[in-house]
């Protein structure tokens, strides 16, 4: 495995998933950290411009040797994750918002969860027993102030219900927004109308994103790669291999699934079938998260915008209790732990467990 911590030399723009055509949408939202789509993106295309001999408008050679628009080819990614580098050189790994969390102050606190559905709850939903996070008369009711970020090193503490220090968004990066008009690159002249605005992140010095692969050739220990929108640069620089607490085997009577990058499932927030991804009996009784995100992107080799596909975002967490003996069901050349019906391959749904 190789692990890169990706710096930017500039402003970053990360699109959603909406197409942004002049003229039909006048307005560019960035999303950070990105999807991991865009950085399977950027290391198959150094790999193809620096590693390889061949010619980029190839498609099966191409295909050969980084996988096609439809496949990831060799390439095994963990991330995008967020993290800063200390003066003393050391990496600090930031977990996404947990959804299931409040927070005093500058701490979070993950709200607790009955051990059994209270009997006042009448509430239609696709699980049989659907358990709330928090009670009628809990006194935990402060909303955050700002997003704040979860250090991976506090995750066992959050897990067991104890306050830790979040570090707030605030402090990692700010949106600049930009604005412009449409060029016609053939009269080298704006074109009337077409105003167009964007928005951008600038990351606090010493933050930036953190990957993981393996299946590409990857020679240099530092150097630069063009990353999202408008080919803006990163500085890479090789680091130790990270890695994330091991999954309990077998799994408690009573889990959570904490996801750390978007996850895309079959039936919108669900997956067809838990047993995709688990061995034994589990039922889910609770879950918080976010309003769906939109993965997309554009696909060079064709030419076009990608096909969209509805996310539930990092940060969301599912409560889960197993009935018996259960265990997770391990794919086949990936080495970390991963709940998606799709992207599995390149990082999407990356989850942490913890017990509830």
């Amino acid at each position: 495995m190789t692990t890169l911590f990706l710096e930017p030399l500039d402003v970053w723009l990360f699109r959603d998933g909406r197409p942004f055509t002049a003229g039909q949408q006048f307005r560019a939202a960035s999303r950070f950290p990105p999807s991991p789509l865009v950085l399977q993106g950027a290391l198959r295309a150094y790999h193809l411009m620096v590693h390889s001999r061949v010619s980029p408008w190839d498609a099966r050679a191409v295909a050969e040797v980084v996988g096609g628009p439809d496949d990831w080819g060799p390439l095994r990614m963990i991330g995008p994750l967020l993290a800063r580098r200390f003066e003393t050189g050391s990496l600090e790994l930031l977990l996404p918002p947990p959804a299931d969390a409040l927070a005093r102050g500058n701490r979070l606190q993950r709200l607790p969860a009955p051990q059994e559905p209270p009997s006042w709850l009448r509430v239609a939903a696709p699980t049989s027993a659907l358990f709330p996070l928090w009670e009628l008369g809990d006194t935990v009711t402060e909303k955050a102030g700002q997003r704040l970020w979860l250090p991976l090193t506090d995750f066992p503490a959050y897990a067991r219900g104890e306050a830790v220090a979040g570090v707030p968004q605030d402090e990692l990066w700010d949106e600049e927004v930009r604005v412009g008009i449409a060029q016609d690159s053939v009269r080298r002249t704006t074109r009337e109308g077409l105003y167009y605005e964007a928005r951008y992140v600038r990351l606090a010095p010493g933050v930036g994103l953190l990957i993981s692969f393996a299946g590409l050739d990857w020679h240099e220990t530092e150097g630069i790669l063009a990353l999202g929108g408008e080919r803006r640069s990163a500085r890479f620089v090789v680091v130790p291999e990270f890695a994330l607490p091991t999954p309990p085997d077998p799994l408690p009577e009573r889990f959570f699934l904490f996801f750390l990058t978007p996850a895309v499932f079959e039936d919108g927030w669900l997956p067809t079938d838990w047993s995709a991804f688990f061995e034994g009996s589990v039922e889910l009784v609770a879950a918080a998260l976010e309003r769906a995100e939109v993965v997309g992107g554009f696909d060079v080799a064709r030419g076009k915008e990608r096909p969209a596909y509805r996310a539930i975002p990092a940060g969301s967490v599912y409560y889960f209790r197993a009935h018996g003996t259960a265990r997770l069901r391990r794919e086949t050349g990936l080495p970390w732990v991963t709940v998606s019906d799709w992207g599995r391959e390149v990082g999407f749904g990356t989850v942490l467990i913890g017990g509830w």
